[in-house]
C-alpha cells in the first residue's frame, strides 16, 4: 500500500509541537458540517469565519508530545490508559492528524505568541491537569454542554449551566486549561464552542496560527470527516 503523501511530513513534526498548542480540526460528515457552519461568523478573521468542528490541546508526557481531546469518536486506544475510552483521552498527534488528512480534512495548528510561552513549571502543571486529573479520573464527554455552546444567544444568558469539570466537551476542556494557566480570562468554559474559543484567543493576541496539515482549497476551507472526531 502506498503511504499517504502527507504521512512523512506529519510523522517528522513531533519535536516541533509545543505545550499548549491547539489543534483546530476540520472533519467531514454531517455532524462536523453542522458544527462548522452553525458557528460561522462573517465578522471573524478570514481563517476563522468558518471555524473548526473539533479542538485538541497538546502537552508533554514522558518526553514526547501527546494530543489530548474530549471526544466519543476516536477509534484509537488512549496512550495513557492503554485502551479505548469515551471522553478525555490522549493520542499521538501525528496519528490524529493523519486521521483527518486521510478522511479529506485538515488540521490547523495554533500556538501561544512568544510573550505568552509557558515556563517549565507551567508546562508541568499543564501535564498534571490533563493527564492526572482529566484522563486519570476518566472525565466523560459533555454532550449537553456541547449542544448549548453552539447556540447564539442562550449561552450568553444566566440560564447557561455552571461548568462541571467532571464532564467536558472538546473546546470546554481547552478553555478550562487556558483559564487555569492564565492564558484566558476566567469565565464559564461551557460557553465556548471550537470556533468561538479560537476567535477569542486570536483576538486577545494570546494565540497565533502556525501552519496547516492537509490539503487546502482555493477559497476558505475544505470540508472534513466526522469519523475523524468532531468533539
Amino acid at each position: 500500500m502506498m503511504p499517504h503523501p502527507l504521512e512523512p511530513d506529519a510523522r517528522s513534526l513531533g519535536p516541533d509541537f509545543q505545550p499548549l498548542d491547539i489543534a483546530a480540526c476540520y472533519g467531514t460528515g454531517m455532524t462536523a458540517s453542522v458544527i462548522r457552519y452553525g458557528t460561522a461568523s462573517l465578522l471573524a478573521p478570514s481563517r476563522l469565519r468558518i471555524g473548526p468542528s473539533h479542538v485538541a490541546v497538546l502537552c508533554e508526557y514522558h518526553g514526547r508530545m501527546i494530543w489530548v481531546e474530549s471526544t466519543t469518536q476516536c477509534l484509537h486506544p488512549c496512550v495513557v490508559l492503554g485502551r479505548r475510552t469515551s471522553g478525555v483521552q490522549a493520542h499521538l498527534p501525528e496519528i490524529r492528524i493523519l486521521d483527518y488528512v486521510a478522511a479529506g480534512g485538515h488540521v490547523d495548528l495554533y500556538r501561544l505568541t512568544p510573550i505568552e510561552k509557558l515556563s517549565h513549571a507551567e508546562s508541568d502543571l499543564l501535564t498534571r491537569i490533563l493527564v492526572r486529573h482529566f484522563i486519570g479520573q476518566e472525565v466523560t464527554y459533555d454532550l449537553g454542554g456541547a449542544l448549548l455552546s453552539g447556540t447564539r444567544l442562550f449561552k450568553r444568558t444566566r440560564l447557561l449551566p455552571s461548568a462541571d469539570l467532571n464532564e467536558l466537551f472538546c473546546s470546554e476542556l481547552v478553555a478550562a486549561v487556558c483559564m487555569r494557566l492564565g492564558r484566558m480570562n476566567r469565565s464559564n468554559p461551557t460557553r465556548f464552542n471550537p470556533a468561538c474559543l479560537l476567535r477569542d484567543l486570536v483576538h486577545q493576541g494570546t494565540f497565533q496560527f502556525v501552519r496547516t496539515f492537509g490539503p487546502q482549497a482555493s477559497g476558505d476551507r475544505l470540508q472534513t470527516s466526522g469519523k475523524a472526531g468532531h468533539g
